[in-house]
């Protein structure tokens, strides 16, 4: 679940509808995430919820009238920072275009469960950023 309003709003993309070429998500990862979660509450209202389970701890977030996303200690010796995640239809031909275009695959492509495909790159410029396919929407069986 990226939204963690999900449930309120119908489904984990329905507050934002992005198209192809939209960030749809945003990943931050911080030395102190308790204090980084509280610092976005009371500056943008965001909302906030831990989700429980094996790994670290993660807080998704819902950052109101555009994409959420999810915050994250820091894991090892991985970058501070921010990621943005942007929405493709094929991570495998999105791969061609970056690489073809200049850029540097940082993280091949990588199977999410539940959730869909990803990989990250290195733009010219030295910018990290993701793309991201989501799984197809299962059909409810009536």
């Amino acid at each position: 679940m990226l939204n963690p309003r999900a449930a309120e709003t119908g489904g984990e993309f329905s507050m934002y509808k992005p198209n192809e070429g939209a960030i749809l998500f945003t990943e931050m990862i911080s030395r102190d995430p308790t204090a980084t979660k509280d610092f976005l509450e009371k500056v943008f209202g965001w909302v906030f919820e831990k989700r429980e389970g094996e790994g670290p701890d993660i807080w998704l977030f819902d950052a109101k009238n555009g994409p959420g996303g999810h915050l994250m200690g820091q894991m090892g010796d991985s970058p501070i920072g921010t990621v943005n995640y942007v929405l493709v239809k094929s991570v495998t031909a999105a791969i061609k275009r970056i690489v073809r275009s200049g850029g540097t695959i940082i993280v091949p492509k990588f199977r999410i469960p539940g959730a869909g495909w990803f990989a990250m790159y290195e733009m010219p410029g030295g910018v990290r950023q993701a793309v991201f396919q989501p799984n197809a929407p299962t059909k409810r069986r009536t």
